[in-house]
């Protein structure tokens, strides 16, 4: 191991200077163009090409798979790891960041900016380790090949492409996640409920993505109560304004995963509308919906022993030209789940007189905790840290659910603030390193 961290410490101007460039390139997705040369958009473009070109400066085979996807892979054989991790990052609320988040900032130990810790800082970790198994001739007995995508924070399309014109890995691992390793992911199923304004909500904005909480939310009434909201805000300890004839609440962001760990700031704005006015969307939002992350007030929470309970993410909600739109994202321990939602949306949105999309989205992923892919990999990091915690399961969706022997692994350490999809992201350096050290054993582990 001592030979290991002197061969770190020689990479590791190297490799933060690729951070920081990677960082550098704002990969929000902001639309979706599949007919053009930048699918995602022309800065996931320009940062799928600058990695691929330094991939091929060290001597690894790289290839683009139309700006979907690339990968860089060196070794030889019939069999291919593949180091699944993507380039494309959730978009950021300036006005929260104190600093540039598409700025590394190195300070007190920690690497700030958008991506540190999902996933660009874990891409740069398992790209490092490629490199020094590379620089010390290691002969792996099949190809090592890391494949970075474009799309994964909105549907993995980009992975969906490159599986479709590529070879599936034999066997993978994704550094996107929680260690020491995750071998359960649970069922990510969203709908939409539609319908018409009741006259007292004239406008609402609330949320950009469906794996986030929002933060942030807005509307403006057809009823004057300013004079009401502002002690509303007070009497419940919450923040928000007045502005511009706007009634603006400010929660806290959270991943979809773990709506619980934020502040929906929908919720805010809905339970006023519910103390304050006759809203008949807010009368809906109230017995449906209002602070319950788990769906057990719309009727279709879940419960599994091992992928534990289901969560419900209220994250979208838009209203303009008298029509909203209602976004919902729920993450599932069961696959009958699927149903359950159906069954409970013909259910409410009848009630009221809406109406909704079928539930879509993606079923669980699991891979036995028994399996040599598993095993192997814990010892890596147990090797590492000597850590001997228990491989868990989660609520987040990685590029894992994509293909049959595939596990989420790393790079975030038990008991550690999750700082993925929030404000102010960062990565510790000393979490970096071990990272590093842990995708080099791991690698060297399942290709020997």
């Amino acid at each position: 191991m001592e030979n290991l961290d002197k061969k770190i410490e020689e990479n590791k101007e190297y490799g933060l200077n690729i951070l920081k460039n990677l960082i550098a390139f704002d990969t929000v997705l902001r639309e979706y163009k599949p007919e053009s040369d930048a699918p995602f958009g022309e800065n996931n473009k320009k940062a799928l090409e600058y990695l691929l070109n330094e991939g091929k400066k060290l001597g690894f085979t790289t290839k683009n798979l139309d700006n979907y996807a690339g990968h860089i892979e060196y070794g030889e054989g019939d069999e291919v790891l593949g180091i699944l991790a993507h380039l494309d990052v959730v978009p950021v609320t300036i006005d929260e960041w104190k600093t540039n988040p598409f700025e590394l900032v190195i300070k007190d130990g920690k690497m700030y900016g958008r991506g540190t810790q999902d996933d660009k800082g874990p891409l740069v970790a398992s790209f490092v380790a490629m490199k020094i198994l590379h620089d010390e001739g290691f002969k792996p007995n099949k190809r090592i090949r890391l494949i970075a995508g474009c799309d994964e924070e909105s549907g993995s399309r980009c992975l969906e492409y490159y599986l479709e014109h590529e070879k599936t890995p034999d066997l993978a691992f994704s550094p996107d996640a929680e260690f020491p390793l995750i071998y359960g992911e649970k069922a990510i199923i969203s709908y939409f409920i539609n319908g018409e304004s009741d006259g007292i909500i004239t406008e609402f904005d609330a949320g950009t993505r469906l794996n986030m909480v929002p933060s942030v939310a807005s509307m403006k009434l057809s009823l004057d109560l300013k004079k009401e909201f502002k002690e509303f805000l007070s009497k419940n300890n919450y923040n928000g304004e007045i502005k511009d004839d706007k009634y603006i609440a400010y929660g806290v962001a959270s991943h979809a995963a773990m709506p619980n760990k934020g502040l929906n700031a929908i919720f805010i704005l809905f339970k006023f509308l519910s103390e304050y006015t006759d809203s008949k969307i807010a009368k809906f939002i109230d017995k449906y919906y209002l602070f319950d992350n788990y769906g057990k007030k719309a009727g279709y929470y879940s419960y599994d022993k091992e992928l534990g309970d289901l969560t419900s993410n209220v994250a979208i909600f838009k209203l303009k030209d008298n029509k909203f739109e209602l976004g919902v994202n729920c993450r599932c321990p069961i696959d009958e789940a699927f149903t359950m939602i159906e069954d409970s949306l013909k259910k409410i949105c009848t009630e009221f007189g809406y109406t909704y999309t079928k539930p879509d989205g993606s079923c669980r992923h699991y891979v036995s905790p028994k399996s040599e892919l598993v095993t192997k990999l814990l010892k890596a990091y147990r090797d590492v840290t000597g850590d001997m915690s228990d491989p868990i399961t989660i609520g987040g969706g990685t590029y894992a659910r994509e293909m049959k022997n595939a596990v989420a692994f790393g790079p975030m350490k038990p008991n550690k603030p999750d700082c993925c999809h929030i404000s102010n992201e960062y990565f510790e350096l000393d979490d970096y390193f071990d990272a590093i050290k842990v995708y080099y054993l791991a690698i060297k582990e399942l290709t020997r």
